[in-house]
């Protein structure tokens, strides 16, 4: 279920409507939304109005997006049955032809329950009242219904179960199409979170997810997911911001590797405003470290607070967290700043993670700006690495092979697709910061979609992954077994 964190902010929570619809653009496809949140339930805790602030900002972003959307229909807390959410797409989305993109937001609880028999996920669609989960298959057939390109975005703990990623199990994921762009904000073996205040139990924030995708999509932060700046956020784009600026849990994509598909248009960016230009100069560290620096810009008056979050014995301890606030409002202009790492004893290993956030406090709700990880390595010891990976994987449009690397300490990860003459094919990941995902045992998952660096199909043959990384001077190497890689057209 989603878990709702501590923090010592304890501003007011305004909830306001965004109106819609808005002006759809007279030339490319039309673009409509359906927003589904839910606070409210029988079986979980409630989180108001924590999912209803998610739909707000969700909304705000997509009335940014240059395209213009000809239809944002937001439905917080009044959909509760898997009938009443197939209406709610069907009014929403009725018209639509191939040429259009047609998105669904859902931020909820996300049930996923290993132990099940039949591995099956469920986000719960409640209205305070009737309560019903939404497996894979119920998406599926609701996106089925729509023509042209799906849009899936879903902040909930384990959503990524629902396309079979960061798991150690394969579960009964969707069946999903080269029509479908989907980014979640968990793997399947993760929570997601909400933020609160411990004082007084009023929640104030969104989704850390939802909160750190909008954020790269704002015009008053000059659109930083736009890494090359080119006027839109694709699909990739947007993924990899979120890995890098969204570190509570692992944000997951599909198809892995879509840097074409527009996620949203940016249009003109303001004046930087806000927070922007944060940059750490390190988040990788070899041994014992006990000062994290950094930089920012201020583009206006804002006062500003960091926390320091450390994963203990698998969970972020965020009951425990290291905070501080600037003790004044800070004035536009660039700043360096350095924080105190709360480290074990001399005699104590020191490596695992924790993760830096910063807020502002300024105006009607606090903002979750950054939410960076870091990774302390060990100074030694035996990683225990190994990889896994199917002993066949059949080529097919959006079709990906996982591929699980076991490492039981934190570690910078390098693997590649090689072919039987030892060349190497494809880099799945290159000296890549490993994060915790909550495995069992631990480790990184990796997808592979059969294709070559330069975008073409691999040919139908016998691969293996390669595996590296090094730990205080030493390399250790692991291979999986060979694999065969069939055409898709292929047979047995």
């Amino acid at each position: 279920m989603n878990r709702l964190l501590a923090v010592l902010f304890l501003q007011a929570f305004l909830l306001f409507q965004i109106p819609c619809p808005a002006g759809a653009a007279p030339d490319g496809p039309t673009l409509r939304a359906l927003i589904v949140t839910c606070d409210r339930f029988l079986s979980q805790e409630e989180t108001t109005p924590a999912a209803q602030e998610n739909a707000r900002l969700m909304a705000e972003m997509l009335k940014r997006d240059a395209r213009g959307y000809a239809d944002i229909r937001t439905e917080c807390d009044s959909i509760g049955t898997v009938d009443a959410f197939f209406s709610a797409a069907r009014e929403t989305f009725s018209g639509v032809d191939e040429d259009d993109i047609s998105l669904i937001y859902i931020s909820t609880h996300g049930v996923y329950n290993p132990s099940r028999s039949n591995l099956t996920a469920e986000l719960l669609l409640s209205d305070g009242q009737t309560e019903e989960g939404v497996t894979p298959q119920t998406l599926e057939a609701v996106l089925a219904e729509i023509p042209g390109t799906h849009v899936l975005l879903v902040d909930a703990c384990h959503s990524g179960a629902f396309i079979g990623k960061g798991l150690s199990d394969r579960p009964d994921a969707a069946t999903l199409g080269a029509d479908s762009k989907i980014l979640c904000s968990a793997g399947g073996s993760e929570d997601s979170w909400y933020w609160r205040s411990g004082d007084s139990g009023t929640l104030h924030g969104a989704g850390y997810f939802t909160s750190i995708l909008t954020r790269g999509c704002d015009p008053a932060a000059g659109f930083p997911a736009d890494s090359d700046a080119d006027g839109t956020v694709t699909l990739r784009e947007a993924f990899l911001w979120l890995r890098g600026h969204y570190a509570v849990s692992t944000a997951q994509v599909y198809p892995e590797r879509d840097d074409g598909f527009a996620l949203f248009a940016c249009g003109e960016a303001d004046q930087p405003r806000g927070l922007t230009d944060i940059e750490f100069e390190e988040t990788v560290f070899a041994g014992r470290t006990d000062r994290l620096y950094f930089s920012f810009e201020l583009g206006s008056p804002m006062s500003i607070a960091y926390q320091l979050v450390y994963l203990r014995r698998g969970t972020w301890d965020f009951p425990n967290a290291a905070q501080v606030a600037e003790p004044e409002i800070l004035q536009p202009g660039h700043y360096e700043r350095a924080l105190t790492l709360h480290l074990a004893d001399e005699d104590e290993d020191v490596s695992g993670y924790l993760m830096v956030q910063i807020f502002s406090l300024d105006g009607e709700r606090p903002l979750l700006h950054e939410s960076r990880l870091i990774s302390v390595l060990p100074l030694s010891g035996d990683i225990a690495l190994s990889v896994e990976c199917p002993a066949a994987f059949r080529q097919g449009m959006g079709l990906e092979m996982p591929v699980t690397v076991r490492h039981d300490i934190p570690c910078v990860l390098t693997a590649a697709i090689q072919n039987i003459r030892g060349e190497t094919v494809r880099y799945l990941a290159y000296e890549q910061q490993s994060r915790p995902q909550h495995l069992v045992p631990e480790g990184t998952c990796l997808y592979w979609d059969g294709l070559l660096s330069d975008g073409t199909p691999a040919p139908a043959g016998y691969y293996l992954v390669r595996v590296q990384t090094e730990i205080g001077g030493d390399l250790y190497q692991a291979y999986s077994p060979l694999f065969r890689l069939m055409s898709e057209d292929s047979k047995g």
